[in-house]
């Protein structure tokens, strides 16, 4: 194998090792989107819940993030504040629906952003 070949090979190995390894990282939109499920999930009209899991990734994410895309999370956060603060039923509702649906998908099956108490594991 000549020089150039292997050379070829060792880079396209090391690209392809590096893209696997690096951690995923939430786009704008989905950034946007957590700060918006912060505010419902802190929210006691919903049911609160635990926010030590989507403060760590709304922090790590935050980070290098263009100074707009922070001031709208904020004012995203705010917003969901003012609409979980006195909801109707119909509004609590698809607030609650929000919280459990997209929210969760963003913070992945093993981490519980629903309010209330947790579920109790049967014991076999």
């Amino acid at each position: 194998m000549s020089m150039w070949k292997s050379l070829i090979l060792v880079a396209g190995l090391a690209a392809s090792t590096s893209a696997v390894a690096a951690p995923t990282r939430l786009t704008d939109t989905q950034f946007l989107q957590l700060s918006r499920c912060r505010a419902l999930v802190a929210s006691a009209e919903l049911g609160g819940g635990d926010l030590k899991a989507i403060d760590a990734v709304l922090k790590s994410e935050g980070r290098g993030r263009e100074p707009y895309i922070t001031d709208k999370a904020q004012s995203l956060q705010d917003e969901a504040v003012r609409a979980a603060r006195h909801p109707s039923a119909d509004r609590k509702a698809r607030l609650i629906a929000e919280r459990d649906g997209v929210c969760q998908s963003l913070m992945g099956p093993q981490t519980s952003v629903a309010g209330g108490t947790p579920a109790k594991r049967a014991v076999n």
